[in-house]
């Protein structure tokens, strides 16, 4: 996103309210704009100097602003809004991967109206938006609300006064009066007006419904009466005394009803002078938020907890580890912490259901708290993965710590290990821990890092087979470290165009070029090449696959249509992730970007892995029929290394199978490759499929498959990745 700011299309944008999202990074407009483009009209700005000069000309009814930025960070936009009369109203919730209570003070002090932390819940930033701008909507309706019946009232007043000297408006003044009475007995808003000592004249049907006074209790009775509220924080008393002298008092407020319970209350309170200042009432106009307060306290609730759970969240536990680093430190006095994962958790979301999920990880919590001793403190980071955090007695040596942790991990590994029973079936789980010892010599990691450091500890032990405990090392900190920073770079990657495609040749028993399989390169800047099989799998892990697969997907189609001219038959095959294979989106883009190039499906081959088809089994088959109508081939990538299964080759319009590299390496020397080789191309006679063999990349293995004549070879015996100005330029090495 280049633009200054972008608008929704819906054409009802204009009805909606108005947002303005400040971010210099690109997957997080992404993100907050995916999420809220349905239901306000959402404008972004990627500065704080693009932020301010869009307001200067436009008021967004609330502002998502990130406080790290370059330049120009959040703290000092809000500061700058916040000092000028036209934008000081605008809410502004800052948005920020900061976990310090100090950041957070300090934005409130600026004037913020509330925090949103990253990573972001879409949810939970949704429900705070709308509290704030629900908010924000009534105090400003209650406004204008009030000056419209203080001109109303000032209205008739001098209608009557000067009605001795114009019988004539008579009728106009009766009319006046009638316009105002259904004023105040229309709204939902509780309405009161005073003299000017604050005997009250007048109420409405809402001032007796929201106080539980009816309007005889009410007329001839002292408005301080009726709202005293005893309140240490701002009495009536002080609203009264603000309104007197400057004329006009609004904000929130404790009110009592009749029968003595409190309540919040928005309220603005007014003076009305009439002519020459000889006459004075007082207008008060207000409203009963006490759903809204729930519902603020509901957010604030799940702003720190785990709604399935109850148990702290990320954010929450973030804070504590915050609080007992520094503590630690201070005491020196030795804690440790370690984060749960469990083992292969989607199996039984996927073979038992979400609902079966959920119980489960409310099961664990159950058996972590029982297992750990009462002093840890337990939380769920998310997904299937928990954290505890325990604080030791003072005077315990590291040694003895590491020891205490190590036992602690395995108590609770053999609790977690007992079988579980869901309608009557019973399986058992395994888990990987990761644990971390604290205070360290350096003292220098923050809360973040260390819970990283953590995280990759246990993600060693996952590495590893799972159903480990694997204390942190520092070597797993480098790992961690450079996973992160692969992860971020890749995603500048893609708009900084570092990456590039390189192309494989696949040759029929002639060697004659049939197709290449597209191949992903990245050259980094400072880094230097680093490798798919380093960075692919960071990408699989989280959002970016998408956002890569469609750049290579777009820049593969743009390469053929440039030798379309030459090479008008010329094929090529694409590697898709299979975590977003059988998604709409995914499938729609192909379908947009073969209609932009004009390139006939039947020259595209997309490669999808087998465990793609069984994870996901009904959605992928939907998408392989999809892609049949378009025109698009489909092979099973890595064939034979999964859970090969007849089922699937026989109810899906598959094209091509393609034998893993894995057993072709090794089919010249051993039996059991060569037979399953014999096996997969059988198949394909079977079900009238192509095969391809990759990792023919010796004399051995070309030869070998001179005995199955209509496989098509690909390798770097017979062909290097070679970059699109020279991939077709190159013969095959080898012409044997």
């Amino acid at each position: 996103m280049h633009s200054t700011y972008l608008s929704s299309q819906n054409s009802k944008s204009e009805q909606k309210p108005l947002i303005l999202i400040v971010d210099d990074e690109p997957n997080n407009l992404h993100i907050l704009v995916e999420g809220l483009v349905g239901d306000y009209d959402v404008r972004i700005a990627t500065s704080g100097e693009q932020a301010l000069a869009f307001v200067e000309k436009t008021r967004p009814d609330l502002i998502l602003l990130d406080i790290m930025m370059p330049k120009m960070d959040g703290y000092e936009v809000c500061k700058i809004l916040k000092a000028k009369k036209h934008t000081q109203g605008i809410p502004v919730i800052f948005v920020t991967a900061l976990t310090e209570e100090e950041s957070e003070e300090h934005g409130f002090a600026l004037g913020a109206v509330d925090y949103v932390h990253k990573p972001y819940k879409l949810a939970l930033v949704r429900a705070r938006i709308r509290t704030h701008i629900t908010s924000q909507g009534m105090l400003d309706r209650l406004i204008e609300k009030n000056f419209d019946l203080n001109d109303k009232l000032l209205e008739i007043e001098l209608l009557a006064q000067e009605l001795i000297q114009r019988e004539e408006e008579l009728k106009e003044l009766s009319a006046k009066q009638k316009l105002f009475y259904q004023a105040l007995t229309s709204t939902a808003d509780g309405v009161v007006i005073t003299d000017a000592e604050g005997c009250i004249i007048a109420v409405n049907p809402s001032f007796c419904r929201i106080t539980g006074y009816c309007e005889s209790e009410a007329i001839n009775e002292k408005l301080h009466t009726l709202k005293n509220n005893n309140q240490s924080d701002i009495s009536f008393d002080d609203v009264w005394h603000y309104a007197k002298k400057a004329g006009y008092w609004s904000g929130e407020i404790i009110n009592r009803r009749k029968n003595g319970e409190l309540y919040p209350e928005l309220l603005t309170f007014s003076m009305v002078k009439g002519d020459k200042d000889t006459k004075v009432h007082y207008i008060g106009v207000f409203s009963d938020v006490s759903s809204l307060k729930v519902t603020q306290e509901r957010i604030e609730y799940l702003t720190w907890h785990d709604e399935l759970t109850g148990l702290p969240n990320r954010n929450s536990f973030l804070k504590q580890l915050d609080n007992n680093l520094q503590q630690s430190r201070s005491d020196n006095n030795y804690a440790y912490f370690m984060v749960v994962d469990i083992d292969s958790f989607h199996s039984i979301n996927d073979g038992l259901g979400l609902l079966a999920g959920d119980t489960v990880l409310k099961e664990i919590t159950a058996r972590m708290k029982h297992s750990l001793c009462s002093q840890a403190s337990i939380a769920r980071l998310g997904g299937d993965e928990f954290a505890a955090l325990c604080t030791l007695e003072k005077g315990v040596g590291r040694s003895r710590a590491q020891t205490l942790a190590q036992t602690h991990a395995q108590q609770l590994q053999k609790q977690l290990g007992q079988p579980f029973y869901i309608d009557e079936q019973e399986f058992s789980l395994t888990v990987s821990i990761g644990i971390y010892i604290f205070p360290r010599e350096d003292n220098c990691d923050s809360a973040i890092e260390t819970l990283r450091h953590c995280e990759a500890a246990c993600y060693k032990a996952k590495e590893n087979g799972g159903n480990r405990i694997m204390l942190f090392d520092t070597s797993f900190g480098e790992q961690a470290k450079r996973r992160f920073e692969i992860e971020q770079d890749l995603r500048k990657a893609i708009i900084q165009n570092e990456l590039s495609l390189v192309f494989q040749s696949q040759f029929n028993h002639d060697l004659k070029i049939r197709s290449a399989e597209v191949l992903l390169r990245w050259q980094h800047p400072q880094k230097g090449f680093i490798s798919p099989a380093e960075f692919i799998p960071i990408a699989e892990e989280s959002d970016i696959i998408y956002d890569l697969d469609c750049w290579v997907f777009t820049h593969a189609l743009k390469t053929l249509d440039e030798k379309s001219s030459t090479h008008p038959t010329l094929k090529l095959s694409i590697n898709v992730s299979g975590r977003h294979f059988h998604e709409e989106r995914f499938l729609h883009f192909v379908e947009q970007q073969l209609q932009h190039f004009s390139i006939a499906p039947e020259r595209i081959t997309i490669e999808i892995i087998e465990g793609t088809l069984l994870n996901h089994m009904e959605a992928a088959i939907e998408a392989v029929h999809f892609l049949c109508k378009l025109g698009v081939q489909v092979s099973i990538d890595d064939f034979g290394t999964g859970y090969s299964s007849l089922t699937y080759l026989k109810r899906l319009p598959i094209q091509e199978l393609k034998i893993d590299k894995s057993f072709v390496l090794e089919a010249p020397f051993e039996k059991n490759d060569k037979l399953i080789i014999d096996m997969i191309v059988s198949l394909g006679r079977l079900f009238d499929l192509n095969v391809v063999a990759e990792g023919v990349e010796e004399k051995a293995h070309f030869d070998l498959f001179k005995e199955y004549p209509e496989v098509i070879l690909q390798g770097y015996y017979l062909h290097k990745p070679e970059p699109a100005e020279s991939w077709l330029e190159t013969k095959p090495i080898h012409r044997h």
